[in-house]
C-alpha cells in the first residue's frame, strides 16, 4: 500500500526543482509531502498509515508464531516489504517481555510483604528454563533474617580479602530484594541480546557445508527469540490464571518443537537429518546460555 503524497514542485528546503517520481529530494533527502493541509486531512492520512502498520504486525505476527521458518525465508529470498523488520520486531517484543517481567516480579514482592513471607533469594520466573532449573537446583530457597546474620557472621571469619569481598557481595545482593531483581532483569535482557548472534554462529557453523551468509542464521536466530518471548508471555498469561501451570517444561518443549519445524523449513532436509542436527545444537545453546546466565548473574552481583 502505497502512502499517499500532496507534492510540491520546488523543496522547500533547498529549492531543488522535484520531478513527478521524486518522494524525496534528491539534493538534502527531505520528504516531499506537503502537511500544510487541514487537520482532517492529516487525521486521515494518521489512520491510514496505522492501520497499514497494524496489518504489517498481524501477518507478520501469524507467520512468525503458525509458520515456523517462513519470516526468514521471506527474507532470504527478499520479500521484506510486507513484514515488520526482524530487529524492529524483536526490540519491541523483548522491551514488553521485560516490562511484564518487571511487573510479575514487583507483584511477587507485593504479596510476600503482605503475607509477611521472608525475602526470597530466588529470582525465578525470567522466562528462562534454564535459568530457573538452575535456581532450583541450586536451593535458591527463602532467606530469612536469621540466614542473614549467620551469612553476615560467617563473612566476617573469611580471612582471604578477595575472598571475603566476593562473598560480602553476594550477601548484599541477596539483600538487595526488589533492587537485585530488577538489576539482574535489565541484565538479562542486554544477555538475550549478545545471545542471539552468537546462536546465529552456532547455526553457521553446523549448516557451513550450505555456504550461506552468516546474516541468514543471524535473521533466523532473531525470528526465534522473538517467538521465544512471545511463546513465554502467553505462558506466564497462563500461569497467571492457572497458577499449577508448569511455565518452565512446556516453553521448553514448545520451543524444541518450533526449532526443529523451523530448521526443517529453512535449512531443508529429512526429518530424521534435522533431528540430529537439532540435538547437537540444542545442546551447545543450552550449555551457552547457561554459561551466559551464571556470568550475568556474577556481573550483577559484582555491580551491586
Amino acid at each position: 500500500m502505497e502512502k499517499s503524497r500532496r507534492k510540491y514542485t520546488q523543496c522547500p528546503n533547498c529549492g531543488y526543482t522535484f520531478e513527478e517520481v521524486n518522494n524525496y529530494c534528491p539534493n538534502c533527502g527531505q520528504e516531499n509531502h506537503d502537511l500544510n493541509v487541514p487537520v482532517k486531512h492529516l487525521v486521515a492520512e494518521f489512520f491510514e498509515s496505522t492501520l497499514h502498520f497494524d496489518t504489517k504486525v498481524w501477518h507478520t505476527l501469524k507467520f512468525l508464531v503458525l509458520k515456523p521458518g517462513l519470516l526468514t525465508q521471506k527474507f532470504i529470498i527478499g520479500q521484506r516489504a510486507s513484514y515488520v523488520a526482524p530487529f524492529r520486531l524483536y526490540v519491541f517484543v523483548s522491551i514488553v517481555f521485560f516490562f511484564l517481567l518487571a511487573l510479575r516480579a514487583g507483584r511477587h514482592d507485593a504479596t510476600a510483604k503482605e503475607e509477611q513471607a521472608p525475602v526470597e533469594l530466588s529470582v525465578e520466573g525470567l522466562g528462562n528454563p534454564v535459568a530457573d532449573s538452575l535456581l532450583k537446583a541450586n536451593g535458591a530457597a527463602a532467606v530469612t533474617p536469621e540466614i542473614m546474620s549467620a551469612s553476615d557472621s560467617a563473612v566476617q571469619n573469611i580471612e582471604n580479602p578477595t575472598f571475603k569481598s566476593a562473598i560480602s557481595k553476594v550477601v548484599t545482593f541477596a539483600k538487595g530484594g526488589e533492587q537485585s531483581k530488577q538489576k539482574l532483569l535489565k541484565n538479562t535482557s542486554f544477555m538475550m541480546f549478545f545471545l542471539m548472534p552468537f546462536f546465529g554462529f552456532i547455526l553457521y557453523l553446523f549448516y557451513y557445508r550450505q555456504r550461506r551468509n552468516y546474516v541468514e542464521h543471524l535473521m533466523f536466530s532473531v525470528h526465534f527469540h522473538t517467538f521465544f518471548f512471545l511463546l513465554t508471555m502467553l505462558a506466564l498469561g497462563v500461569e497467571y490464571i492457572y497458577s499449577g501451570f508448569d511455565v518452565d517444561t512446556w516453553v521448553f518443549v514448545v520451543s524444541l518443537l518450533y526449532l526443529f519445524l523451523a530448521l526443517r523449513r529453512v535449512y531443508g532436509g529429512s526429518p530424521l537429518r534435522t533431528f540430529l542436527k537439532l540435538i547437537p545444537i540444542s545442546l551447545v545453546y543450552l550449555v551457552s546460555l547457561t554459561v551466559l546466565f551464571l556470568c550475568t548473574l556474577a556481573v550483577s552481583v559484582l555491580m551491586g
